[in-house]
């Protein structure tokens, strides 16, 4: 997950948000409530107080997406926010 990603709700996040139905992970939900669509993945890490590269935060998330909870926002092209400094999670997997 490029740390510069923007996310949001996809109806099936805002659903679970409700319903709590799929009984998610405290980190999930959490998650899923602060994405906005206007937040970078480093921005919603530091909101949890979590490194930007920490390994429960980027499974997370990408369980999340994988899951259609959350979604890439459509426009983010990977420099909307700026190049990623170092290696981003890509290189850690």
């Amino acid at each position: 997950m490029d740390i510069n990603a923007i996310l949001l709700k996809t109806p099936r996040g805002r659903e679970e948000i409700r319903t709590r139905s799929h009984r998610l992970s405290p980190m999930a939900r959490r998650l899923l409530i602060i994405a906005d669509g206007q937040h970078t993945v480093t921005e919603l890490a530091a909101d949890l107080a979590c490194g930007k590269r920490d390994r429960e935060l980027h499974e997370t998330l990408e369980g999340l997406v994988e899951g259609q909870f959350l979604h890439i926002r459509d426009d983010f092209d990977g420099r909307t926010r700026g190049t990623p400094q170092g290696p981003g999670w890509h290189a850690i997997r």
